[in-house]
């Protein structure tokens, strides 16, 4: 009978070093649903400032994955109620990534396309300066247009 109390305990101890892997997941799935939020209510700017905590998380979530790694993975961790929490929040993870994955996506495909229009636009107007006109002299823009682009990644 002793024998069965070690193993649990040890079963026990190996659940308990699940905990702050799954606080950091649940953390993470939190600042990251944030950044969604943000990014949709077109507040970009407000990102950078939830980007030193997400680091930290970030982290800290590899340290723990890494450790569970050593320590053999889920199978050495048993099945009790730390692994199905862990796997419940490890699926809300998942799926926040996937939403902030699509959405940063089509964000940058939204602004590619708007910068490949004005650069379009750019060219259209800028060959229409060069052009000559009927009475053989080249014609110049009345209202010459100025544009910059910010190449901020």
């Amino acid at each position: 009978m002793p024998d069965n109390t070690v193993s649990n305990n040890t079963a026990s101890d190996d659940q308990s070093l699940l905990f702050p892997l799954i606080h950091v997941t649940r953390e993470l799935t939190h600042v990251i649903s944030e950044e969604i939020t943000l990014l949709k209510t077109n507040r970009p700017k407000d990102v950078e400032k939830l980007l030193p905590h997400k680091n930290q998380l970030m982290a800290s979530y590899h340290k723990e994955m890494t450790e569970l790694s050593v320590r053999g993975g889920l199978p050495a961790m048993g099945n009790g109620s730390a692994i199905r929490d862990l796997k419940h929040v490890s699926r809300e993870f998942q799926s926040v990534l996937t939403r902030h994955t699509r959405l940063v996506k089509t964000l940058k495909q939204i602004s590619e396309n708007m910068i490949q229009a004005i650069s379009e636009e750019v060219v259209r107007n800028h060959n229409q300066v060069n052009r000559y006109g009927a009475d053989g002299v080249r014609s110049t823009n009345k209202s010459p247009t100025s544009i910059t682009l910010n190449q901020t990644v």
